[in-house]
């Protein structure tokens, strides 16, 4: 046990120099009592304030893009300290107030994410949030808060984790839960996201055990670690009100594996851990369910022709729709042979700079992606 914690303090000790603050966090919209359109917008961060700690000091404000075009800075309101003052979570909030109604998607880009073993050059990669949610509800909606390991993100090698990543909601809609990659940016201010294509999910790094979240009851177990380190894991929390998608936030957290108290148990079998609900943006639960779905859009921003690839494990059509913030459909592509690959180059040239949203059905899973028309 002690050549053990040894060469875990050797390890950490090795990663200092380069270690980051962030070990995770999501983006909450809070409705204001009397006005529709007001709404307190807050970027929760989890720090490490053992590797982290000067940085985590002087993280006092963050820039948050609204979804509109527009941004503002966040200053930081609280700072809790748990798992004995080891890492902290911090809530940075601003109040925003939309022109219309329509669906939009908050995004909070920071630097220097912390290094991690299953995201190849983590530390060279924006750390990216992002919650997306409609106020084309009949009552005001609070996208749902969710929960964080009280007592840390420190498990045991050889030993079984459960963490408890349940959710509330004020309004108790329903919430279906997903694991999901990590996102990125290409700049803090570009107001854009991707998946961290690089990332594997922790049991797939190490090809040993299985990592499960239960949709239901946002239940993650990891059975079991192997290799120390740090571990990124994101995970969507997809919010439904009368069979409609209301709201999709992104939390990602940060789990350390070290040598801790306890007796390993029996390692069970290699499973391949799988990716959840969509991590495009859905808008019912349907029967048709396709975990490999890709919907990918490139530029973004772009300025002329938007290159629109969709990829799926089995043959399917799908329809495609350009719409503005409000709804309005500009665009449609229709595939209607079915295949894995659909491709379209979708001329941009005639619309105007903003935001807008394309929305794909791919065998009646439905995603969406919001693109920027500079």
């Amino acid at each position: 046990m002690k050549t053990h914690t040894l060469l875990y303090l050797m390890l950490l000790s090795s990663q200092i120099v380069q270690a980051t603050h962030l070990l995770g966090g999501f983006i909450q919209a809070k409705p204001i009592v009397g006005s529709a359109l007001r709404y307190q917008i807050s970027a929760v961060l989890y720090m490490d304030e053992i590797r982290g700690k000067a940085a985590a000091d002087q993280a006092n404000e963050i820039l948050v893009c609204f979804g509109d075009g527009t941004t503002g800075t966040a200053y930081r309101s609280s700072r809790l300290f748990i798992n004995d003052r080891t890492a902290s979570v911090n809530s940075y909030t601003i109040i925003y107030a939309y022109a219309g109604p329509g669906t939009y998607s908050l995004t909070v880009s920071q630097p220097n994410r912390t290094g991690v073993k299953n995201i190849t050059n983590a530390d060279s990669q924006l750390f990216t949030l992002t919650t997306t949610f409609t106020t084309n509800t009949t009552t005001p909606n609070q996208t749902p808060t969710p929960g964080f390991p009280l007592n840390g993100f420190r498990i045991g090698a050889g030993l079984k984790a459960t963490f408890s990543l349940k959710c509330t909601d004020n309004e108790g809609d329903s919430l279906v839960y997903g694991l999901a990659k990590p996102l990125t940016s290409t700049s803090q201010a570009a107001c854009d996201s991707r998946q961290v294509t690089s990332y594997q999910f922790p049991n797939d790094l190490t090809r040993s055990g299985s990592f499960k979240l239960n949709t239901r009851t946002g239940d993650l177990v990891w059975d079991s670690p192997t290799e120390l380190g740090y571990y990124s894991v994101a995970i969507t929390i997809n919010e439904y009100r009368s069979g409609n998608l209301i709201s999709q936030t992104v939390q990602e957290i940060t789990l350390v594996v070290g040598d801790l108290p306890g007796t390993p148990g029996i390692i069970p079998p290699y499973e391949p851990a799988s990716q959840g609900i969509s991590t495009g943006l859905i808008t019912d639960i349907a029967n048709y369910s396709d975990a490999d779905l890709l919907l990918t859009t490139f530029p973004n921003p772009v300025e002329d022709r938007l290159q629109v690839i969709i990829q799926t494990s089995n043959p399917t059509t799908a329809i495609v729709q350009l719409t503005d913030i409000n709804g309005r459909k500009l665009h449609e592509l229709a595939f209607n042979r079915s295949a894995r690959q659909h491709e379209q180059v979708m001329s941009m040239s005639g619309f105007a700079p903003g935001i807008y949203l394309l929305r794909a059905n791919v065998g009646g899973q439905l995603v969406m992606r919001r693109i920027v028309k500079r």
